[in-house]
């Protein structure tokens, strides 16, 4: 009697666990990929299946209809339509060429743009040559990267959001577990049947259902807190705008002069192009209506060691101030199509003007050594 109690017990005990453990499998093989999500970098980004080699599923094309990531689903969405490709190595890019290569964060990516809006994109019909969008990554995700020892670009151009430049890693150990990557992603790509099963199963790591019900409870209980003034959003709020001490300075600036030397060794020239954060353009909009002075203190600092930088700050102010233009979402904190372009514009004029100073330089060589 015990016994078939038991068995009993069991069976209705694993009717009830069923469902939980069938349910992310029809998330990964039965429903659409984007089923539960709100903009296609949750939907392909890699989850904890890190044998791929990079951020995102490779050799993807997507289109969908997205929302910012500061207020998803809530009446202040503002709705695009957006189209992704990545490449065989999982970054956001149509191929593999790279003569001029950008590393940098989620801007660079390109939150909430299409595919042609994405710097990458932008900078490659200014200049005439093969861009490369290598984010989000760091430098030193660059240097332990066999490809691109093998095929070095003609220049590198870090970029990052201002709130994000304190935390750029030193130049350093370039991890066992990026090499790894790099060849357990080489054999996924391999075969299409090798690739299916590594998304297939990050995408069940996801559990996509429970962590849209459980973002859906917190919105609607007002756990999420929102910084909201005048009906934009943003990422920090005050906080952003805080002062740096020149230590602070001095030490980000360590970083970034250690970049340019690690490069150097490589026979490959560096530019720095930092994007201001939008409570940094917006400032007027927040209650202290405080301007920060981080960017100009930092990029003095940087010119007197001789790095090479593109101020985006003082471009992006004339814009907003004497254009009125919109330089970021109002429900999110990236940049948009606007803001892309302008600091295209400064990019590709920077480096023309970097080409132009080495031809010359090399042409009064040739003609001293005549």
């Amino acid at each position: 009697m015990k016994n078939k109690e038991v068995k009993r017990l069991l069976k209705k005990l694993t009717l009830l666990v069923l469902p939980f453990v069938l349910w992310p499998f029809v998330e990964a093989v039965v429903l659409p990929m984007n089923f539960f999500t709100f903009r296609i970098w949750e939907t392909i980004s890699v989850n904890s299946v890190r044998l791929m080699s990079g951020p995102f599923y490779p050799n993807m094309h997507m289109r969908m209809e997205e929302e910012g990531e500061l207020a998803p689903r809530t009446a202040y969405a503002e709705k695009k339509q957006v189209e992704w490709y990545t490449d065989p190595y999982g970054y956001r890019n149509r191929d593999t060429k790279a003569e001029v290569l950008l590393i940098g964060d989620s801007n660079i990516t390109g939150a909430k743009l299409s595919q042609e809006e994405i710097l990458a994109e932008v900078l490659e019909k200014q200049l005439g040559k093969e861009v490369y969008s290598f984010a989000p990554a760091t430098v030193n995700r660059f240097l332990g990267t066999k490809r691109f020892e093998e095929n070095p670009p003609e220049i590198v151009v870090v970029s990052s959001i201002e709130r994000r430049i304190p935390e750029l890693p030193a130049v350093g150990a370039t991890g066992i577990g990026n090499k790894l990557r790099d060849r357990t992603g080489a054999v996924i790509n391999s075969s299409k049947v090798l690739t299916w099963m590594a998304v297939t199963a990050d995408r069940i790591s996801k559990l996509a259902l429970y962590h849209r019900t459980l973002a859906n409870i917190e919105r609607t209980f007002g756990k999420k807190e929102y910084i909201n003034y005048q009906n934009e959003f943003f990422m920090e709020g005050e906080y952003a705008n805080r002062t740096f001490t020149d230590d602070e300075i001095n030490r980000i600036a360590d970083v970034l002069e250690g970049y340019k030397h690690a490069l150097a060794e490589r026979g490959i020239p560096f530019v720095f192009m930092p994007i201001p954060n939008k409570e940094n353009i917006y400032h007027q909009m927040l209650p202290s209506a405080r301007k920060p002075d981080f960017l100009p203190r930092l990029l003095a600092e940087l010119r007197s060691r001789d790095v090479q930088v593109v101020d985006t700050q003082s471009t992006f102010e004339h814009l907003y101030k004497n254009k009125n233009k919109k330089l970021y979402p109002a429900d999110d904190g990236h940049w948009n199509n606007t803001a892309v372009a302008a600091a295209a514009d400064l990019l590709a004029r920077h480096l023309q003007q970097t080409d132009d100073s080495t031809e010359n330089n090399t042409r009064h060589l040739v003609k001293q050594l005549d």
